[in-house]
């Protein structure tokens, strides 16, 4: 078998020889400001000899013999071959044996649902070389933080691979390329003033040369969708260019010319945010006239990478699931009719757990003048304090909510001609009973 120990197997290992990836012809280019500060050590070279045993291809030799199987089109090419050449029994392959090396790579903060890197699930804290291929399934979610503090996200049902990392201090720029055909990926990127640096996504569609930091891009068999929700970002294609400004977004469709910049939809206003969530309880936003649909997300921290659940739907509410006890963020974006995702409403939650063991309390109103009196009834003499919600409509839609001591009744001044109440026992700040029975004024 024919030796070729020639720069291919060299850029594997040492990014700074790494050659600009452009890509098939199929692909183009995406880039955006960045910076990292990542080391390397100088490789020397040598090589051993490893007969190929039934069953042996490229990725197995390369994980076994390197430990990575993202080697494996290097360990090819550095024989002369490609990574899906058949390896018969018996052959000899030629395995590079180089010096200590510090690669640069990405780290895995957040991992959720199915998450793949090429065909093995892949762990939390988990690094992320180049020429390997991140995959989330229909509940995957997964972040990348580079050392540079940029991180990318990877929505469900999408591939993305990285394919150059080359951010060394004495580099005359950073830069960082993802490839990605499939799916949803989201940025907030870093910037310092030490080294200028590109980031690349390369698409089938259009190249975007980005000058901000926070963006969203989504791919599929249809098209390409960017939207900007900082900072600015040039798309070009086949000789032609469209700027976008921060709150415009565009889409480009297979086969035609580059859409033009369509204003982004503004962040939703919330209507309703319970002082305490528990399961069940809604979170309410106001309709945006010209937003066909809504994305959701519960994420357990500020910056909205871990991400509990999230789903796209038309209602403007949020309903508490099954979460423990503790403080989330709700984080709600309209989707217009081209697909593109507005600005972010993003509001901090409290939620209760609910105490199956406390029996649920009933309410009493009772109407003079102006003012509606709500008591709970039969209070317990061990219940530190109750929650009680007001509303003008059955179904609680804008609720009026106060927390009242051992006394367990409140006073209302409302202009209602009609009151329904409900209550329930607090515990301490984040646990409860569930609602009692829905009251109503005669």
């Amino acid at each position: 078998m024919k030796n070729m120990a020639n720069n291919g197997f060299l850029r594997a290992l040492t990014p700074v020889l790494l050659a600009t990836v452009m890509g098939s012809a199929a692909f183009v280019t995406a880039t955006f400001a960045a910076a990292a500060d990542e080391q390397t050590t100088e490789i020397r070279i040598t090589q051993r000899e490893y007969v190929v045993k039934e069953g042996d291809n490229f990725k197995s030799i390369a994980q076994t013999e390197l430990g990575k199987i993202g080697l494996a089109p290097h360990l090819a090419e550095f024989n002369g071959l490609t990574v899906d050449t058949i390896l018969n029994n018996g052959e000899i392959v030629q395995i590079p044996l180089y010096g200590e090396v510090i690669r640069e790579f990405a780290t895995i903060v957040f991992l959720k649902g199915k998450v793949t890197r090429g065909g093995e699930t892949i762990d939390r804290d988990a690094e992320v070389y180049i020429d390997e291929t991140l995959t989330t399934g229909e509940d995957g979610f997964v972040s990348m933080l580079f050392k540079s503090g940029s991180v990318i996200n990877l929505q469900p049902n999408t591939n993305a691979k990285l394919v150059r990392l080359n951010c060394l201090d004495d580099d005359p720029s950073c830069v960082i390329e993802i490839e990605a055909d499939q799916g949803e990926l989201t940025s907030d990127v870093k910037k310092t003033d030490k080294q200028p640096a590109d980031f690349r996504i390369t698409t089938p569609y259009a190249s975007a040369a980005v000058r901000g930091t926070m963006f969203d891009v989504s791919v599929d068999n249809e098209g390409l969708g960017v939207g900007v929700t900082e900072g600015g970002v040039g798309l070009s294609a086949s000789g032609k260019a469209v700027d976008l400004d921060m709150g415009f977004g565009s889409v480009s469709k297979k086969g035609k010319p580059l859409g033009q910049p369509i204003e982004l939809l503004p962040s939703p206003v919330y209507r309703y945010i319970p002082t305490r969530a528990a399961k069940g309880d809604r979170i309410l936003w106001w309709n945006l006239s010209e937003a066909s649909k809504y994305s959701a997300s519960l994420t357990a921290d500020k910056e909205g990478r871990a991400v509990l659940t999230s789903g796209d739907g038309e209602k403007t509410d949020f309903i508490v699931g099954d979460e423990s006890a503790g403080d989330y963020y709700l984080n709600v974006r309209g989707i217009d009719s081209n697909g593109l995702k507005g600005f972010t409403s993003s509001t901090k939650i409290i939620v209760a757990a609910i105490d199956e063991d406390l029996k649920p309390v009933d309410t009493e109103i009772t109407y003079d003048g102006r003012e509606y009196l709500v008591s709970v009834m039969d209070p317990a003499e061990d219940a530190p304090g109750y929650e009680i919600q007001v509303s003008p409509d059955p179904d609680f839609d804008d609720p009026l909510s106060v927390d009242i001591n051992r006394q367990s009744a409140a006073v209302f001044r409302l202009e209602a001609d009609k009151l329904y109440a409900r209550a329930r026992v607090l515990v301490d700040p984040k646990t409860v009973s569930a609602f009692g029975p829905i009251a109503e004024s005669n």
